[in-house]
């Protein structure tokens, strides 16, 4: 009898380690990622951060899909490394060997 009760009190132990760690999860990945509106990651937040569990049901479900692509933000920080290295260039700050390699670095990473 006491061993059942104390099996029974280790699996709620675990298993309540294991929502504590994907609500965790959920509030660094609100603050760490983009969102198409600063309004929509706010709510995420609050509703993840109030209303832990069913929060984090629903941004597992729902709230990824509001979320900015990582590729489309790294395609619009290339772009952006690409223009300031162009106008290092139109100024004579970059020569042209130092603006090929430089552009092609840019090119090549993830």
């Amino acid at each position: 009898m006491e061993y059942s009760i104390m099996m029974f009190g280790m699996v709620g132990l675990l298993i309540g380690i294991a929502i504590f760690a994907l609500w965790i999860w959920a509030l660094v990945d609100i603050i760490r990622c983009d969102f198409k509106d600063i309004g929509i990651k706010i709510v995420w937040f609050l509703l993840v951060f109030f209303i832990p569990f069913l929060g984090f049901i629903l941004y597992a479900i729902l709230g990824t899909s509001t979320k900015i692509p990582q590729n489309t933000i790294n395609a619009n920080q290339k772009y952006n490394d690409l223009e300031r290295i162009k106008q290092l260039y139109d100024s004579g700050t970059l020569t042209e060997a130092e603006f090929e390699a430089e552009k092609q670095k840019i090119i090549s990473r993830d």
